[in-house]
């Protein structure tokens, strides 16, 4: 009787391994994309902010001595220098054998390490991280390195979610030593009437005119539903039958503001900010240290340093104690 070979008994098969590698992971960083790049000199970044005399009606009595104006002083701002790294290690041997869907183990895990070094920081500038020098400072996250200050803290107006109202527990200073922290803890969702009135504040009291609302993936849906479920806005089908859910831009009483969402933010916060008055500013750009053999091994580290500088805090705002 002839043998009846089968996969499951006959050995000496090729594995059906394609010959690619699939990343999962999303590296896009949408915070840090929209605002502007610039250069820092310094482990401490300094810049200056001022403002206007508060508008008045006034008249003079004609032939009356002049007298001097009270105009607000300069003020200025400081944000300290974060490092940031990002080390690679690879043995000699899985340099050299033969690798699915790459030559070189260390170049694929240099390419690696730059996304993840992006997507660090944009997880940085999302966190309630304070500027600070000391080496047991509130929002550290490693008690002995400087760290720069993140969008939080560097904004002045806060509301809290479901109450249009600004918060009555701690506010902001806009001058990266604090955050604001809002005390009602109603954890509810981000309503209309809170961006209203946060666009509102806003363009009160700034020149900035606010054009982003940054929130988490969680938020978007809560806020389209909130547009298309709630209101008298239709369900919008296009000519190729395409049905379209999602809000994308907000035209408000202060002007348009798209609505962006952010996969790597919190649900606790919705940021609404201009990118044009913000910029990251580089003291050392993303580079390479010497690549160097340690053992049979080779070794090196991606580093960069750089800080955060908001040219106009009054004009950065925040919804806070939103559900989770």
């Amino acid at each position: 009787m002839a043998t009846n070979f089968k996969t499951t008994t006959q050995g000496g098969q090729r594995e059906d391994l394609a010959n690619w590698i699939s990343n999962i992971s999303r590296d896009m960083v949408p915070f840090c994309s929209s605002i502007g790049r610039g250069k820092a000199s310094a482990v401490l970044h300094e810049w200056s902010t001022d403002t206007l005399e508060a508008a008045a009606v006034q008249a003079e009595v004609e032939g009356s001595a002049f007298s001097e104006s009270a105009s607000p002083i300069i003020t200025r701002l400081t944000n300290r220098c974060q490092i940031m790294t990002k080390g690679i290690r690879v043995s000699g041997t899985m340099e050299t054998v033969d690798k699915v869907g790459r030559k070189s183990e260390f170049k694929y895990q240099t390419e690696k390490r730059g996304k993840e070094m992006a997507r660090d920081l944009e997880v940085t500038m999302l966190s309630g991280q304070l500027s600070d020098d000391s080496a047991t400072g509130a929002g550290k996250v490693i008690a002995t390195a400087r760290t720069m200050g993140a969008y939080q803290s560097y904004s002045t107006i806060a509301v809290v979610a479901g109450t249009a109202a600004v918060t009555s527990g701690t506010t902001g200073l806009g001058n990266g030593s604090n955050i604001a922290v809002a005390q009602t803890n109603t954890n509810v969702a981000v309503t209309l009437a809170d961006i209203n009135e946060t666009l509102r504040l806003v363009n009160g009291v700034t020149s900035v005119a606010p054009n982003k609302i940054m929130m988490s993936t969680t938020n978007k849906v809560r806020f389209s539903d909130l547009m298309t479920g709630t209101t008298n806005v239709r369900r919008n089908i296009d000519e190729k039958g395409k049905l379209k859910q999602s809000v994308d831009l907000y035209e408000s009483d202060f002007g348009d503001v798209e609505l962006v969402h952010n996969y790597l933010m919190g649900n606790d916060a919705v940021f609404i900010y201009d990118p044009s008055t913000m910029s990251l500013n580089t003291l050392r750009p993303l580079h390479f240290r010497n690549i160097a053999e340690d053992g049979d091994s080779l070794r090196s580290y991606l580093v960069q340093e750089l800080t955060f500088e908001a040219k106009s805090p009054t004009g950065n705002a925040v919804i806070l104690d939103i559900l989770a």
